[in-house]
């Protein structure tokens, strides 16, 4: 009873049935009659019938444990419980207002506009989601400067009925006059009111989600100043005031404007129609879409023809971007520079090959041992590859390979060898060739009983 209702408390997922799967439990779970195998686990008749049968394409984590007797592997997971998810959008629409859920459907499941939109994903009609959905939900909240502990307190409180309770004008006024300040956004816009019915006292307080939403643009204007580029700024009152459609602001491509300018001679009335003062002054804040595309191509396209041309120069877009290359070419090469005798030293065992295949400490299927590690399985894979003979020794096969968990525990916990992940992680990102890898693995840990792979 204590094991299920911690398997319940344990956010759930769900697990793809793939073929591997099958073939591995086959005698187990698959060739089972389903009436022997449903009264034996306790599972729903139905349930059972459908997963022998093949009827599902994937199976919640708990009936995996309940099935086959261990913990599911999260690699290649397609879905997982959408409770915080929907929480997150909940806390969202009350902190930014209604902005109408299609909208923000596509925008988290890169949906066209003339796709269906499924509103079981915000009802709960549907009760897991994609990984990456909640992932760009939560970094909607990052954005505003909140984490994760905050976007739960705030969840809980306004679910407790607390954000009902109304707030003091005086409170939220500084908030809104350093947005002003900052960025121009008017405080009317937030408060949804005449601003002097406030100044005047007629209006004492603000609702709980003015409030909130003030303090969380008071955190992106100051995020906005401390950065001092005109950009943000302008993206944050576009996150106001909404966007121009079939504009863009003429920020987002100033820095392309004046490159072209300085390095490739071209001056700015070629691009924008007019003189470049009136945006230099504010006065004109948008372009239209297919300048701003000229102007994005062009610029393109000269650094493209001009590799000599100093990295400080560059538009910062693609400054930062060589800057990305430059750094993951230098991570590469001081990975490169660890020698194999020092990770041979790392990767060593430190007790005899017999006490390692001892079943007292406990053995982990090959396969899962990257999990175990923390590390990727590409990456885990390069590793075994490169240093064969030194996991053969700490394995163990019965059917299959196993790695002693003694010899997995002291790994993990040894010095540099988070140096030696990292490098591997590094490798199996640029690693071309996926397979070439995977046959070197299989070749290292190859079945006894089965001939070698051609």
């Amino acid at each position: 009873m204590n094991m299920m209702m911690a398997q319940k408390r344990e956010r759930s997922y769900r697990i793809p049935l793939t073929d591997a799967l099958v073939e591995r439990f086959a005698d187990k779970v698959f060739n089972q009659p389903a009436p022997l195998l449903a009264q034996r686990t306790g599972l729903p008749y139905l349930l059972v019938y459908n997963i022998v049968h093949r009827r599902v394409k994937s199976i919640s984590s708990g009936h995996y444990r309940i099935l086959f007797g261990e913990a599911p592997s999260k690699e290649g997971v397609r879905k997982i419980d959408g409770t915080f998810f929907r929480k997150m959008v909940a806390l969202w629409n009350y902190l930014q207002g209604s902005q109408g859920k299609n909208t923000l459907y596509r925008e988290l499941f890169d949906e066209t506009a003339e796709s269906k939109i499924d509103y079981r994903i915000f009802s709960g009609g549907i009760q897991t989601v994609p990984p990456e959905a909640e992932r760009k939900m939560f970094a909607k909240f990052e954005a505003l400067g909140l984490d994760r502990p905050l976007i739960q307190n705030w969840i809980e409180e306004m679910e407790s009925g607390v954000r009902n309770e109304r707030m003091p004008y005086e409170r939220v006024r500084p908030h809104l006059m350093f947005i002003y300040e900052v960025t121009g956004i008017h405080p009317a816009s937030l408060l949804g009111q005449v601003l002097g019915r406030y100044e005047r006292g007629q209006l004492k307080t603000v609702s709980r989600t003015v409030y909130e939403r003030a303090l969380a643009l008071r955190h992106q204007a100051q995020k906005a100043l401390d950065a001092g580029e005109a950009l943000n700024v302008e993206k944050l009152r576009q996150q106001v005031y909404g966007r121009k459609s079939g504009y863009v602001l003429y920020a987002e491509v100033a820095d392309c404007l004046h490159f072209l300018k300085a390095y490739a001679k071209k001056g700015s009335k070629r691009y924008l129609g007019r003189s470049e003062d009136p945006y230099k002054k504010g006065k004109i804040k948008h372009i239209a879409v297919w300048r701003a595309q000229r102007i994005a191509a062009e610029c393109d396209a000269f650094i493209r023809q001009h590799p000599e041309l100093p990295l400080a120069g560059l538009p910062k877009a693609h400054r930062v971007q060589q800057v990305s290359f430059l750094l993951t070419v230098l991570m590469a090469r001081t990975s490169e520079m660890l020698s194999q005798s020092f990770e041979r030293q790392i990767l060593m065992p430190t007790r005899t090959r017999e006490e390692y295949k001892k079943p007292i400490h406990g053995f982990t299927q090959f396969d899962q041992a990257s999990h175990t590690l923390g590390m990727k399985k590409k990456a885990f894979d390069l590793m075994v590859a490169r240093h064969c003979e030194i996991f053969r020794g700490v394995g163990r096969y019965d059917h299959r390979w196993y790695l002693s968990d003694l010899y997995l525990k002291e790994l993990s916990a040894k010095q540099y060898f988070d140096l030696i992940s990292a490098k591997y992680e590094l490798l199996a990102k640029g690693a071309v060739r996926q397979r070439s890898h995977s046959m070197q693995t299989n070749i290292c840990m190859y079945e006894p009983d089965r001939p070698l792979p051609s």
